[in-house]
């Protein structure tokens, strides 16, 4: 067989190819989100890409873990959604956010929550302290912002030296509901209303004015801010279809 095809020969071909290729992997786009919005932003994302030749990949873990592991160069994302200011702030610190970028495009609710089959009922704050819960779960302060809000809380009304033998720590917020679909009795969990499910119930809202503004923060990371897939789909996330699916989710859109 000739080495033509259609008049070019096949090095340039393959050349043409390897080019195609690397332009069609140019279009990909990583979003590192926060756990709580994982299911909601492929939602989205999902609907964007419908109508565009763009793949989707997605990191979700907790906010921390996902700045440190941008900063610290194991994570490669294009865009970062943190579920509280001070991981932003972190990344902007750090020059891998433009501060000028960042928005803030929902909010949420912190709940205790318990087994949907549980016999437990919270009516009121101190009730965390009594002998009927033997367990709290809640997201690792260090690194999980819905662990940070709910230790906040518990520190501002005075019960966290009281429960604090209590507290079982999880990574994210989706590990933490499903150890506690899987919970005893005894056992409740801080989490993001916006996590509640039918296998997880709600059993108290927790007073906003304890804790800071449970808001989320997203932006380009520096390295993709000019990359046009992304722009498209920030854009494209604080349209009207998006934010409709976030307040679907039960997401706080009331600052749009």
């Amino acid at each position: 067989m000739h080495n033509l095809v259609l008049g070019i020969s096949l090095p340039i071909l393959a050349v043409y190819t390897l080019m195609f290729a690397g332009a069609v992997h140019s279009s990909d786009i990583t979003l590192a989100a926060a756990n709580s919005t994982c299911a909601t932003i492929k939602a989205v994302g999902e609907q964007f890409s419908q109508t565009r030749d763009i793949k989707i990949n997605y990191i979700c873990k907790s906010s921390g873990l996902l700045a440190k592991g941008i900063r610290g160069g194991a994570i490669q994302a294009d865009i970062y959604i943190s579920a509280n200011k001070h991981w932003m702030d972190y990344m902007i610190q750090g020059g891998f956010v433009a501060a000028d970028k960042v928005i803030s495009p929902w909010g949420n609710r912190l709940v205790v929550g318990a087994p949907a089959n549980s016999p437990l009922e919270l009516h009121e704050w101190n009730d965390l302290t009594s002998d009927k819960i033997k367990k709290i779960l809640i997201g690792d302060p260090s690194t999980a912002p819905f662990g940070r809000y709910a230790k906040q809380a518990m520190q501002k009304t005075g019960v966290w030296e009281r429960v604090k033998q209590k507290i079982t720590t999880k990574k994210h917020i989706t590990l933490l509901a499903e150890t506690l679909a899987q919970s005893d009795n005894n056992t409740v969990g801080i989490l993001f209303s916006t996590n509640l499910s039918d296998r997880v119930r709600p059993l108290y809202s927790i007073d906003p004015s304890w804790h800071p503004d449970i808001r989320y923060y997203m932006a380009p990371v520096e390295q993709s801010a000019g990359k046009s897939a992304a722009a498209d789909l920030l854009d494209y996330i604080r349209s009207d279809p998006g934010i409709e699916i976030f307040k679907t989710a039960g997401f706080d859109v009331s600052l749009q």
